[in-house]
C-alpha cells in the first residue's frame, strides 16, 4: 500500500512539473503580433532647391520716348550693384552693372554703330572682325558676345544683335550699345551670368 501511494506522488509531481514548463515557454513566447511587428523609419524628403532665376531682380531702364531705342528690362543675379544715369533733355540712359571686378554698361544715346563679323565669316565692306565670340540666344533677339584675345588686364567685350534680314550683327542693339569688361582671363562662371543677362532683355 505504501508503494502504491509512493508511486502515486512522483506521478503526480512529474506532470506538475511538466505543466509549469509548458506554461512558462508560452508566457514567454511572443506572441504572432510581436513577431510581425517591424520598426518603420520615416523617409526625409530633402528640400526642393531654390532656383537662380527666382532670386533675380528685374531691373528697368532706357528712354521712354526714344525713336531709335527701346525701354527694357534685364533680370539681375543677386550680388551685382546697378547704377543708372539718366540726362532726358540730352537723350542720354546708361545703366552699369557691377560685381567683383565684372562690369556690363547699357548705353542710350544718338550715336552711329558698326558692323561687326567674326571669325569664319564673309567679309563686309566697313566692317571689323572679333577674334572669338560666344552665342547667346535671348527673349528678344540673338547676339553675340565678341572680344578680341589681348595680354591685358582686362578684356572688353561688345554685344551685337542680329538683323533680321540677313546675316550681319550690329554693335547697336535694339537696347542701346552694350559693352562688358571682366578680368582676363575672366571666370566661366561669371561670363555665363552675364549672357544670362543679355538674354534676358525684354522690352518694357
Amino acid at each position: 500500500m505504501g508503494f502504491l501511494i509512493l508511486g502515486l506522488a512522483l506521478l503526480f509531481g512529474g506532470y506538475y512539473l511538466g505543466l509549469q514548463t509548458n506554461m512558462e515557454a508560452v508566457v514567454t513566447s511572443p506572441t504572432p503580433t510581436q513577431a510581425v511587428k517591424a520598426t518603420t523609419t520615416p523617409t526625409e524628403i530633402p528640400p526642393t532647391p531654390t532656383s537662380a532665376s527666382q532670386n533675380t531682380k528685374a531691373v528697368k531702364a532706357g528712354l521712354l520716348d526714344s525713336t531709335i531705342f527701346k525701354p527694357y528690362s534685364i533680370d539681375v543675379p543677386p550680388g551685382w550693384t546697378d547704377a543708372r544715369e539718366t540726362t532726358i533733355t540730352a537723350g542720354i540712359d546708361k545703366l552699369t552693372l557691377t560685381k567683383n571686378g565684372y562690369s556690363v554698361t547699357i548705353y542710350q544715346a544718338s550715336m552711329n554703330g558698326g558692323n561687326y563679323m567674326y571669325k569664319g565669316d564673309n567679309k563686309l565692306d566697313l566692317s571689323q572682325t572679333f577674334t572669338d565670340y560666344t552665342d547667346i540666344n535671348g527673349r528678344s533677339g540673338h547676339y553675340r558676345r565678341g572680344w578680341t584675345q589681348g595680354s591685358g588686364e582686362s578684356i572688353t567685350y561688345t554685344i551685337c544683335q542680329k538683323i533680321e534680314t540677313g546675316p550681319t550683327y550690329k554693335t547697336m542693339t535694339s537696347f542701346g550699345l552694350i559693352t562688358i569688361v571682366s578680368p582676363n582671363p575672366g571666370t566661366a562662371a561669371m561670363l555665363s551670368e552675364i549672357d544670362g543677362m543679355i538674354a534676358s532683355l525684354t522690352t518694357q
